[in-house]
């Protein structure tokens, strides 16, 4: 259920064009926000992570409007405006997404996703090659973990209290300024929700991607990982450095914690486009072997 500021957000973005529009699908009405483009860079689908909307990614779609043709933004089911499953779990929420971004991306996109959105992205792109022209990953989550390993993540989400909504901020961001009672407030109303306690609840390690599956991927790739990255383990970065194809590649930025968008978002901008130029050169004929 979205709260006053992804209202207040939607309409801001609405002011400046963006279409806001449900898709249906066997998990509900899957909310996304639209814009069309000024550029020739391929479509570009934004998708954000637990308790997020597309709407928080609100400066960084912006800053694509002008290079993309177009650029897409969903609220994952159970998320912003989407409609909650009657059963939700981490395999109904990638079914509702999968048939709207089935319905909507009529051309090969770059998917851009950060966190549990950066695991969903490259499930779609292992189901879906021929949908995918890149993938520009951001502290993607998907990685195995061990069974300490998913309950120390899962302690992390038990925010009880505005003190450890505080605590949640200072971990995932590097300098959180002075949005961080405003972050704090969100995240404290959002992580208490029945359905994404229902959601984290369902997370077993069997939801993670293989080191087969990854070495299978089939559309060039970017990782970043934010060198102060204090929500998902060691382990995690580890997974993708060694599994990643050769089209694939992993690149640790400093100054960056888990939302990368959020620490630096003219930075990151800079990054993904230029990942995003690399798969355009792709899909003109260059060889994924021809691209460093």
């Amino acid at each position: 259920m979205a709260g006053l500021t992804e209202h207040a957000t939607r309409l801001g973005l609405g002011l400046r064009g963006w279409r806001s529009r449900h898709v249906p699908t066997s998990a509900g009405a899957v909310h996304l926000l639209e814009a069309a483009g000024a550029g020739v860079l391929p479509t570009m689908v934004f998708l954000h992570g637990f308790t997020s909307a597309g709407c928080h990614y609100g400066p960084l779609l912006e800053r694509f409007r002008s290079a993309a043709g177009l650029v897409v933004a969903p609220d994952l089911p159970a998320h912003g405006f989407s409609d909650v499953p009657p059963q939700l779990d981490p395999d109904a929420l990638y079914q509702g997404l999968r048939e709207a971004l089935d319905a909507t991306v009529v051309e090969p996109a770059v998917f851009v996703g950060n966190s549990m959105g950066g695991a969903v992205a490259l499930r779609y792109a292992l189901d879906r090659p021929e949908r995918v022209r890149g993938l520009a990953l951001i502290a993607p989550g998907g990685a195995p973990m061990t069974p300490a390993e998913l309950a120390g993540l899962k302690r992390l989400f038990e925010v009880r209290s505005r003190a450890d909504a505080l605590a949640f901020v200072d971990r995932v961001m590097v300098r959180p300024g002075a949005m961080r009672q405003v972050y704090a407030a969100g995240i404290h109303a959002g992580f208490r929700r029945p359905a994404m306690r229902e959601l984290l609840a369902a997370i077993t390690p069997e939801h993670a991607v293989t080191a087969a599956e990854l070495r299978g991927l089939r559309v060039p790739t970017r990782v970043l990982w934010g060198a102060e990255e204090r929500v998902f383990p060691a382990s995690g970065r580890a997974f993708f450095e060694a599994h990643l194809p050769p089209h694939g590649r992993v690149e640790v930025v400093r100054g960056i914690g888990h939302c990368a968008h959020l620490d630096d978002c003219d930075r990151t901008a800079r990054v993904v486009l230029r990942w995003t130029e690399e798969f355009a050169r792709l899909g003109r004929g260059t060889a994924l072997t021809d691209v460093p």
